[in-house]
This record gives C-alpha cells, sequence and structure tokens, in this order.
C-alpha cells in the first residue's frame, strides 16, 4: 500500500509518547564519537529516509546502537542510555543472525519496520558499495541476511514501486511504498545570472557509483571544450576518484565543492543546471526521485536519465528526462537561454511542494499511528 496523508497528528501528543517508544537503528548514522567532528551525522539515504522526519514526529524517538538484550531489542542512545523501544525503524542493517533476532523480538511484542531504498541485488561490481554487501567478500554483512532480515520483519518500507515489486518476492509480510519528499523550505533558492554558458553541476559522490557519469561523459566533455557549458561538482573527497576524470577531463577544469552534511547540502546546489546521470541497470532502475526533488526544491532545471521513477515525475511537470545522448544536448543547450532557466527553476520549486516534507510527516505518522 502507498501512504496516506493522515491530518491529525498533534491530536493527543501526550498520550502517544507515553504509549509507545520508536527506536532508530540505521547504517547511514554516524554517532558523535565516531565522526571527525564529534557530531552526530546522517548520510544522505539515512537522511533522507528516516532522520529528517524524526524530529517532526509526534511519538518519543531515540536513535542510536542497536543491541539485543535477551528478549528484545535495544537502543543505547550517545550517552550510553539503554531504551527497551515498542517499535524500531532499521535500515541498512544486514548482519548475520539479526534475522533471528528480529523474529524473537516480534514474538516478544516489538514492531519492526526495515527501510529500503536501494537494490542491493543489483549492485555492479564497479560500485564501491559492491564488496561490502557481497557474500564472497563480507561473510558477516551481506545481501543474503538482508533478504531474511527484511523478510523477518513485520513491515519493509520502500521508496519507488519497483522495489516493491522486486521485494515482494521474497517477502511475505508488509510492504509499503513511502516515497521521498524534500523539506522545500529549508533549501536556499538558486539567484539565476543572465549568462548564457551556464554552470552544469552534478552532486553526489563518485565513490559509489556504477558507470553512471561515463554515460554522459562525452557529452559534458564535448560542450565544456565548446564553450557552451563550464562544469561542477557537488560532493568532492579525496578518498574517491574525481568527477572530472571520470568524464575525461583534468581536474583544473571543474570547479568542486567538498561532500557535506544535510545541513549544509541545501544550501550547496549553486549550479545553474543540475543533472542525474543514471547507467540503466537494476540497481538504477530502483533508485527514486530524491535528486530532483532537491534540485527543485534549490529552484533549479534539472535533466535526469529517463528511468521509471525521473519519467513519473516528468509528468507531473517536473524536470526533463533524456533517453539518448542527443536528447542530453538538446535539453542541455534549451537550459543555456537564461530565461528558460528562470522559468522552469521557479515551476520545479512550485510544483515539489506536492512532495514537501510535510507529506512525509503524515505517511509516517499514519504507519505508526496503526501500529
Amino acid at each position: 500500500m502507498e501512504g496516506i496523508r493522515y491530518q491529525n497528528v498533534e491530536e493527543d501528543m501526550e498520550k502517544k509518547e507515553a504509549l509507545m517508544l520508536i527506536g532508530v537503528a540505521s547504517g547511514d548514522w554516524m554517532s558523535p564519537n565516531r565522526s571527525s567532528d564529534a557530531e552526530e551525522r546522517w548520510g544522505g539515504s539515512g537522511w533522507a529516509r528516516v532522520g529528517q522526519y524524526l524530529p517532526r514526529l509526534p511519538f518519543k524517538i531515540v536513535v542510536g546502537h542497536l543491541a539485543w538484550k535477551r528478549t528484545n531489542f535495544v537502543i543505547t542512545d550517545m550517552k550510553g542510555v539503554e531504551y527497551h523501544p515498542d517499535v524500531l525503524i532499521l535500515q541498512r542493517l544486514m548482519h548475520k543472525g539479526l534475522a533471528d533476532h528480529i523474529r524473537e523480538g516480534i514474538a516478544a511484542g516489538q514492531t519492526i519496520i526495515n527501510d529500503v531504498d536501494d537494490w542491493y541485488w543489483g549492485l555492479d561490481p564497479s560500485n564501491n558499495a559492491f564488496k561490502h554487501s557481497h557474500p564472497k567478500f563480507n561473510e558477516k554483512e551481506n545481501i543474503n541476511h538482508y533478504k531474511s532480515v527484511l523478510n523477518a520483519s513485520s513491515i519493509v518500507t520502500v521508496s519507488t514501486p519497483y522495489l516493491a515489486d522486486r521485494i515482494s518476492r521474497f517477502v511475505r509480510n508488509d510492504i509499503v511504498l513511502m516515497r521521498n519528499t524534500v523539506d522545500v523550505d529549508n533549501f536556499s533558492v538558486k539567484e539565476h545570472s543572465d549568462s548564457t554558458i551556464p554552470t552544469v553541476g552534478w552532486a553526489g559522490s563518485t565513490a559509489h557509483r556504477s558507470g553512471d557519469l561515463e554515460t554522459v561523459g562525452p557529452i559534458l566533455k564535448g560542450m565544456h571544450r565548446d564553450g557552451v557549458i563550464k562544469l561542477m561538482h557537488l560532493g568532492h573527497h579525496n578518498g574517491a576518484s574525481s568527477f572530472a576524470s571520470r568524464i575525461g577531463l583534468p581536474d583544473s577544469e571543474v570547479s568542486t565543492l567538498p561532500l557535506c552534511s544535510a545541513e549544509q547540502y541545501r544550501n550547496a546546489l549553486t549550479m545553474d543546471i543540475g543533472i542525474v546521470p543514471l547507467r540503466v541497470t537494476p540497481f538504477n532502475q530502483a533508485k527514486s526521485d530524491i535528486k530532483g526533488l532537491e534540485y527543485s526544491a534549490a529552484g533549479l532545471p534539472f535533466v535526469a536519465q529517463s528511468i521509471d521513477s525521473y519519467d513519473e515525475l516528468f509528468a507531473t511537470g517536473i524536470g526533463r528526462t533524456a533517453k539518448r545522448p542527443y536528447n542530453w544536448v538538446k535539453h542541455i543547450k534549451a537550459l543555456c537561454d537564461p530565461e528558460v532557466r528562470k522559468e522552469e527553476g521557479a515551476r520545479n520549486r512550485e510544483l515539489v511542494r506536492a512532495r514537501d516534507i510535510s507529506v512525509g510527516v503524515q505517511y509516517w505518522t499514519q504507519l505508526l499511528e496503526s501500529i
């Protein structure tokens, strides 16, 4: 089923907090004692799928480390305090033996929700995440254990219909489609210039790609060398290859901004045109339209590879999609017109309000209330 808007999220809040404790444990969350700046940090997927909603939900919630204590799960917070949640939201935990504990926890009265945002079974070997989750390279945490974990859970939430379909082939319990949303008003809005040589930018880490950038490399390189566009990468870090090298350019020809936290990210989308290049693979077919939502919240026009999620978004009037190289060239050239960029960016931002975070809060509230 798909989340339905819930209208009374503030009703009897104190009573709800007294009755139900939500525990959250994610492989995409880093505790202060593990982060470089001693701050609590969410990774992109964890933030988009779970983290951004937590302060807005009308429940008592604790985020921390998951542990098994005799008959049920506990969450240990950053101060070392143990909590015994009634409901657990788990994300990207693929540990050996976890499925057995999930079944025992459910038998003891806990409800276990597992959220899935990627089709890990379709990972390309070129993606850095492949070895981290493949049984051949990681015996303790892998996609075989993850399949058992999801099948043992009370509920599995997913971000796309593709994921719902693929996971339904081995999960017997409830699968709930919870589409991604974005905190529109928290994004800085791009003030478009009158330049006819726009900056085309991509936001993301090159460490977790599956040949995606190479699909548009010749196009971007050619247009850049011809003086039609400039190029920018948001998400550069020294531990991964550069965006420039991936598309066949020297690093000096692409401006960069460093990989940043979710809080900084919403102010960092300063390119003129956003792009979402994706090689058409099972892993990418499962991807949501989150990057397009983020570009739109920042008032940016964008071009994305034609896959289901972006084709559906385009059908609502947001963004552009490209199936073939000439489509990419055509769309980028059209967006070289500053008036077209301004108009399209403003329209994207207005239309993306239909996918505002308030909708996601209502979806999560309804789901947790139903428990």
